[in-house]
């Protein structure tokens, strides 16, 4: 999961007082234990707080002992931190001009989507080009976030022709799949900003190919017929429905 501003989200978590589902947690101990952190305050202070205001959330299953060690890792590595800026508040994540050629450089769609999503994750995770990635199912999670929906012997063959032809690394250790992509200085020319990290390939297709474009409502790629197109046929009649329905009651008012 990739959130771009943190300290925002989990604010609007804790005044809703709902956790999402897509939210494990894991980062949500992560999140909480952040927002309430004053190096001030005693760390015993801390842990009971994310104790308390994760039971509170009423979370389906959740059993306190399973997460104590979770709870005061996360805590006691923020006493150990240096810096303050202990959030990610990002507006959003730039992709490069050089960072586009590359991209465009690749033979087909699922590759060009997946590059771009890569250099997406990587500028997101600032840790000099690497994309940690402990099993596969990190990777499919990737993929999904290409809109790349492949088996899995295609998925390991996309990502063999990536790295032969130099574009992505793998790291040394067998037991992890952490990839790392050549990220260029800063100084070159920003040409797209990721702002929200879902469907970044659909976003790659429906910014960068010709005659495609987003839709507005799901993030489906839909064809560019230019005439004011702007969402996929099942999101058009969601939306004719709910304004027919604000018509009805409008008139019924």
């Amino acid at each position: 999961m990739y959130i771009l501003n943190e300290k925002k989200y989990i604010r609007e978590i804790l005044v809703s007082g709902n956790k999402p589902d897509n939210i494990s947690n894991g980062y949500l101990i992560t999140l909480i234990a952040k927002y309430y952190f004053n190096k001030d305050k005693d760390l015993d202070v801390l842990i009971d707080t994310v104790k308390k205001k994760i039971f509170e959330f009423n979370i389906e299953g959740y059993q306190e002992y399973r997460y104590a060690n979770k709870i005061k890792k996360t805590c006691l590595e923020l006493y150990e931190l240096q810096s303050n800026n202990i959030f990610r508040e990002l507006e959003y994540v730039p992709i490069y001009e050089k960072e586009l050629e590359v991209v465009e450089s690749l033979p087909n769609d699922r590759q060009k989507k997946f590059m771009f999503t890569l250099f997406a994750i990587a500028r997101y995770m600032n840790c000099e080009g690497w994309i940690n990635k402990k099993d596969s199912k990190g990777i499919s999670e990737v993929f999904k976030l290409a809109n790349v929906s492949l088996t899995t012997d295609k998925r390991n063959e996309l990502l063999y022709e990536l790295h032969s032809n130099g574009y992505i690394h793998f790291g040394k250790k067998v037991n992890n799949l952490n990839i790392r992509v050549d990220l260029d200085d800063t100084d070159d020319t920003i040409v797209y900003k990721v702002t929200q990290f879902e469907n970044i390939g659909n976003q790659y297709i429906g910014n960068f190919k010709k005659g495609y474009k987003q839709c507005k409502c799901c993030g489906k790629k839909i064809k560019d017929t230019g005439n004011k197109k702007m969402y996929c046929v099942k999101c058009a009649g969601k939306k004719h429905l709910e304004a027919d329905r604000k018509y009805k009651n409008k008139v019924r008012n």
